[in-house]
């Protein structure tokens, strides 16, 4: 059975049948066809299924692709994002954490320094990776590659800033070091220096002195990161995407960039020591 809806876990009312009801209307691939889901190109006419990371290039924004992008967004995310992209959707305000408003031009998951435009690609890996389970964000992989790249194309409408400037370049993060106990413990040093601790907690549970006062650049309150779950870390749990995101931040969240205020080796630091939280310390090399 090729790439079905996932499997959701919210109280919103009707969230399951809004996900069947998005796959019917941007005419998902044919149930019990037996046939595995092609990758690699996002020609008019091929359904085709690419991995986040490596998604076919971006199809020209035509009236055609417009057009669909407006079905696949009132299909499957018009319900959280609301009809204006403001983020009012009327099943997202049951969510645990607020939706995105795509009128500020503001994304947390980018490869691009902080205050940037995200890349095409990152909107696609956002949307076919998911972001997390209790957010609610789900992994569309029942969407096919032009009705992604169909539905970030409509998505950029929504906010000026699409026409006034120019995404980012991409960040440029070199091969991890080897994980050792030293980097371990100096990491330690650094989230602790740098004052991670008060908004995560000494322990990353999330629970820091200043974590109840947290909001959004909207105003709405926003709950630190759990550190020791790995893998319900936004912008992914391996080490080179904790670096990624401590270098280009979460835009319209608390969550600063550390680009000009670590060294390379305390963002390496910082990285396994955020991850030592979720596993045991014993498992860095000596």
């Amino acid at each position: 059975m090729r790439n079905l809806p996932p499997k959701m876990t919210t109280n919103a009312p009707g969230r399951a049948g809004s996900l069947l009801l998005a796959l019917l209307a941007v005419g998902g691939p044919a149930l019990g066809s037996g046939r595995p889901p092609k990758t690699g190109s996002a020609e008019p006419g091929m359904r085709t299924y690419s991995p986040p990371d490596h998604p076919p290039p971006e199809p020209a924004a035509t009236p055609e692709l417009m057009q669909m992008g407006e079905r696949v967004y009132k299909g499957a995310c018009l319900g959280c994002h609301g009809e204006k992209g403001d983020g009012e959707g009327r099943e997202g305000k049951y969510l645990p954490i607020p939706p995105r408003n795509f009128t500020v031009g503001q994304f947390t998951l980018r490869t691009t320094p902080s205050g940037s435009l995200p890349r095409g690609t990152d909107l696609f890996r956002t949307i076919r990776r998911g972001i997390r389970p209790d957010i609610d964000m789900a992994s569309f992989t029942f969407l096919s590659d032009r009705e992604v790249w169909a539905v970030i194309a409509y998505v950029r409408t929504f906010s000026p800033r699409w026409k006034e400037e120019k995404p980012g370049e991409p960040v440029v993060i070199a091969e991890p070091p080897p994980q050792t106990r030293p980097m371990v413990e100096a990491g330690r040093k650094v989230f602790m220096d740098t004052g991670c601790f008060a908004c995560h907690g000494e322990q990353g549970r999330g629970d820091g002195p200043a974590a109840a006062a947290l909001t959004y650049d909207s105003g709405l309150p926003v709950k630190p990161a759990n550190l020791t779950r790995p893998d319900w870390f936004k912008g992914g749990p391996t080490a080179t995407d904790v670096y990624r995101t401590f270098i280009t931040g979460m835009d319209g969240t608390p969550m600063p960039s550390f680009a000009d205020s670590l060294s390379e080796e305390q963002r390496w630091q910082l990285v396994y020591f955020v991850l030592s939280l979720g596993k045991p310390e014993t498992s860095a090399q000596k």
